[in-house]
């Protein structure tokens, strides 16, 4: 299967950070808080002395842009090394830094690992303290991590998923927004004037519903399942990219809901054959209200 290959930039991180954990041992490897300061050039680094700075290009299909991009931000990061010597000096506490990697989704491009290596050599000029005399800088990617991949692809479920139930006064206050306005237009088309007002509420509350408890269950799988996470989000981003290029089989919108919410569920389970069928169903039902509010699915209006 081939490595997904477009992140966001802390879903990369936090993924990246479990292929680290593994390579090196969790107990052995310290994430560096950005929240204060900003990172200064590191996001995490090893007790063996190798510097992580995570990176995952927008550009994803343009090998020239994507490397350019890359190499910017080794430009960008390397530097820091220097510009908060002292600050990495009082992290690292005596141990000294060997390697500093780039480390991104993928990596198309040789000439970015001759401009990483070129700006890590210069940084080693330099005479930091706390570099080692075999100091590299290198890129490196999901190719790279190959059996820490297989590790966490064949680790089972673990601990329970445990997803936060939306309260009521979630579902009313995420109503009132322009959330419950777009889903509120979507069903009233849908449904046509045979359906009440009170009806399209109680379908409403129920999308709204389900749309804040997929959130909850996305965000939970990508805080402690990570891999099983990469297969919701692979298995979702694919199913809205079939719908959008090929459409739905039915132009009825009962029977166009129904039948993604269907399709969904048969993806995810196999997919995610460890989580419980209600959990399924409920991103399910959430994936395609977040469909109605961002228009994946739409309606026609009524003649």
């Amino acid at each position: 299967m081939a490595n997904r290959r477009a992140w966001e930039g802390d879903e990369w991180q936090a993924f990246a950070l479990q292929l680290v954990q593994r390579r090196h041992g969790a107990e052995n490897v310290q994430v560096v808080p950005d929240s204060v300061g900003g990172d200064a050039g590191l996001e995490f680094f090893t007790t063996s002395g190798c510097l992580y700075q995570c990176y995952a290009p927008e550009e994803t299909s343009d090998v020239a842009k994507a490397a350019s991009a890359m190499k910017a931000k080794a430009r960008r990061d390397l530097p820091k090394l220097a510009k908060y010597k002292d600050k990495i000096e009082a992290i690292l506490c005596g141990i000294p830094a060997s390697r500093w990697f780039l480390l991104c989704p993928f990596l198309d491009n040789k000439d970015v690992v001759a401009d990483v290596r070129k700006r890590g050599l210069a940084l080693k000029a330099e005479g930091l303290s706390f570099l080692a005399a075999d100091f590299e800088a290198l890129c490196h990617s999901l190719d790279d991590f190959a059996g820490e991949l297989e590790q966490l692809r064949t680790e089972s479920l673990g601990t329970p998923l445990s997803v936060d139930i939306p309260t009521q006064s979630d579902i009313l206050a995420a109503g009132e927004t322009s959330i419950g306005t777009r889903i509120d237009e979507k069903l009233a088309r849908a449904y046509g004037p045979a359906a009440t007002d009170a009806q399209i509420a109680m379908r409403r509350d129920a999308y709204i519903k389900a749309h804040l408890y997929r959130e909850n269950a996305l965000d939970q799988l990508r805080q402690n399942h990570s891999v099983l996470w990469e297969r919701a989000f692979q298995s979702l981003e694919a199913e809205e990219t079939r719908l959008i290029a090929v459409g739905s089989s039915t132009t009825l919108p009962a029977e166009q809901l129904e039948a993604s919410t269907e399709r969904i569920e048969k993806s995810l389970m196999k997919a995610l054959p460890t989580l419980s069928n209600g959990i399924v169903t409920q991103i399910a039902v959430g994936t395609v209200s977040d469909w109605l509010i961002r228009c994946p699915i739409d309606f026609p209006e009524a003649e």
